[in-house]
């Protein structure tokens, strides 16, 4: 790999890293909102290029109000939802 194409690599590489830092601090604010913290939720080291978040673990009760929270919106919007499972 000769310098032109290290530095493309490593300014995408910073793109995504700012990419997955805000993506994290976004879904941390979201959830503040409705009274959830995730204390491992962070940005992760890009995947394949690609920004990268590390949603990491919570505790059950943390999970079922998560849980919940997302099936009312998913309810209310129904634009939010999968089409298949």
């Amino acid at each position: 790999m000769n310098a032109e194409e290290r530095a493309w690599r490593s300014a995408r590489e910073a793109d995504a890293l700012r990419a997955g830092k805000t993506a994290a601090t976004s879904l941390q604010e979201a959830l503040a909102r409705v009274g959830i913290v995730i204390p491992s939720l962070r940005a992760g080291y890009p995947v394949n290029g690609n920004a990268h978040v590390e949603l990491g673990g919570c505790n059950a009760d943390t999970a079922t109000k998560l849980a919940k929270i997302i099936n009312g919106a998913a309810d209310a919007l129904p634009e939010l939802r999968a089409t298949a499972p």
